[in-house]
């Protein structure tokens, strides 16, 4: 996701991941729910029905795995962008995952990200982006979360903008494997929710601070 703010004043506490895993089940058609219900409450990857799409459409796409064999993952062909739709499709990224699984890659940014990033991230390295390495080491751990839970996984973050705004962005990465079982892309989908400020400035780019909230891995139960 976009990884390129300034320099962070506020406190930070770290990320928590958690992760379980359990029987995939066999790929399915997907429903999108059409309410978000009250487990929205308890479970805030509910409370975006951008957010609770994409996980229902990765979930969906899973293979399935043979008794004792290890969880398999959907491939980047198995999630079609006509289900994604327009309320996705411009806030979504597609990520490579390079040099021995520690690098990520932007390979395709929706325009949303990229009128909030201020630029266009593809073809960019997360950790080439931000001057503020905290703050790029942060959302590379998000990826790397990812990677070794083979979950979906669920941040939040807090910023505020050198313009003053003060403003949360929620986002979801979900790994890929071209062969089911080596991660070698991410999809991914980062929204933006502005509390104050001016709304011509550059939100996400140009943050003067940060302050991460929720990381979580998303087991099936979840």
């Amino acid at each position: 996701m976009p990884a390129s703010a300034g320099a962070s004043n506020m406190p930070r506490r770290p990320a928590s991941p958690t992760a379980c895993s359990r029987g995939r089940p066999s790929r399915r058609p997907f429903r999108p729910p059409d309410t978000m219900n009250d487990a929205a409450t308890s479970q805030p990857w509910l409370q975006d029905r951008r957010i609770a799409r994409l996980l229902a459409i990765w979930r969906a796409a899973r293979p399935k795995s043979e008794q004792g064999a290890p969880d398999l993952l959907p491939s980047r062909d198995a999630i079609d962008p006509v289900q994604l739709g327009p309320e996705i499709l411009p806030y979504m990224v597609l990520v490579d995952v390079t040099d021995g699984a520690t690098r990520f890659r932007f390979r395709l940014v929706g325009s949303g990200l990229i009128e909030h990033a201020g630029l266009d991230l593809t073809g960019s390295y997360i950790d080439d982006l931000n001057p503020n390495k905290e703050y790029a080491e942060y959302i590379n751990s998000l990826y790397r979360m990812a990677r070794d839970t083979r979950l979906p996984n669920y941040s939040e973050t807090r910023y505020r903008a050198a313009s003053g705004r003060v403003g949360l962005t929620r986002r979801i990465l979900c790994p890929l494997a071209g062969d089911g079982l080596t991660i070698d892309k991410f999809v991914g989908l980062q929204v933006f929710e502005t509390d104050r400020g001016d709304g011509d400035a550059p939100t996400y780019t140009y943050a003067a601070s940060f302050l991460p909230g929720i990381a979580k891995a998303l087991a099936d139960s979840d």
